[in-house]
């Protein structure tokens, strides 16, 4: 993901922007860090339901990479953790 590609509005094909959702429910949701995230269901922790949701690197349609291991550990980074 470049510099200009950071708020997400262009995608590697259409497919992948027909997917991709900010619905929490989608199987590929934007994230409010600018990540791309596959959805691989839902887990329930100490009576507590929540997405298990992983980053992806490359398009699932077309194969283009769409974030760098750089641009991950960069948004991960930015996102807080609760404990």
């Amino acid at each position: 993901m470049s510099e200009e590609d950071g708020d997400l509005a262009h995608f590697c094909c259409d497919e992948l922007e027909d997917a991709v959702s900010s619905d929490a429910e989608a199987s590929l949701i934007e994230h409010d860090s600018g990540l791309i995230l596959l959805n691989l269901g839902q887990r329930e922790v100490d009576g507590e339901t929540g997405a298990v949701l992983t980053t992806i690197r490359f398009c699932p349609f077309c194969g283009t990479e769409i974030q760098t291991d750089e641009d991950i550990e960069a948004a991960l980074g930015a996102v807080e953790t609760y404990d």
